[in-house]
């Protein structure tokens, strides 16, 4: 029984752990170029009530090699479009480097903005004065072609309080998040997307 007890605090310790270090490849829309651990997931919907309606839904799965899955759906009351993302980790963060990584997102060309070739950077700031707002903090940045018009930028603030901010340009708007973390894995969110609001949910898991 102790056994047990103890095989299940260390596996919850894990999943608390992946839930404030895990990363899927995207910032909010932009790419990250972080991927998720392989055998691990993150479920994300994000649903706007206006201009007709429109529910978003992103499914990544960590593989191994280094490798992200992205399947995505865009869904309105008159269509769907699914789709299908690869994202390549050349270089993990490791502390004193960032991370870099390459992509195809929208491999079908479904979208309106079509399929766009990348590559994405991220940095964690390896340090934070102490302080009762930020916990940390980590910079985007990247270049794409064909749907990803140039440059895209953005910044991640973790806060004491489980909340995490979010803030990008993805290469044609301004967008951001906040994001409420009430138990690990899970997290409800709110998001400004292209002036729209949306709200939603992600779930990671591990297998």
């Amino acid at each position: 029984m102790l056994r047990k007890a103890r095989a299940r605090a260390i596996a919850l310790g894990i999943l608390i752990a992946l839930s404030v270090t895990v990363h899927a490849d995207r910032l909010i829309l932009a790419p990250s170029a972080y991927n998720l651990p392989p055998g691990s997931a993150r479920l994300e919907v994000a649903r706007r009530e206006s201009a007709g309606g429109l529910t978003q839904y992103w499914v990544n799965v960590g593989l191994v090699g280094g490798i992200e899955l992205e399947v995505g759906r865009w869904e309105t009351p008159q269509r769907q479009v699914d789709t299908l993302s690869l994202q390549y980790n050349l270089l993990p963060d490791i502390g004193f480097t960032p991370a870099v990584s390459v992509g195809i997102r929208d491999i079908g060309g479904r979208t309106q903005d079509g399929a766009a070739l990348y590559l994405a950077l991220a940095y964690r700031l390896p340090y934070m004065p102490p302080n009762p707002l930020i916990d940390g903090m980590t910079l985007f940045g990247g270049v794409g072609a064909g749907g990803i018009r140039g440059a895209f930028l953005g910044a991640e603030v973790r806060t004491p309080h489980h909340l995490l901010l979010s803030v990008e340009y993805d290469s044609r708007a301004w967008n951001g998040s906040i994001s409420w973390e009430p138990v690990p894995l899970l997290r409800l969110r709110l998001y400004s997307l292209d002036g729209q609001t949306f709200y939603g949910a992600s779930l990671s898991v591990s297998f």
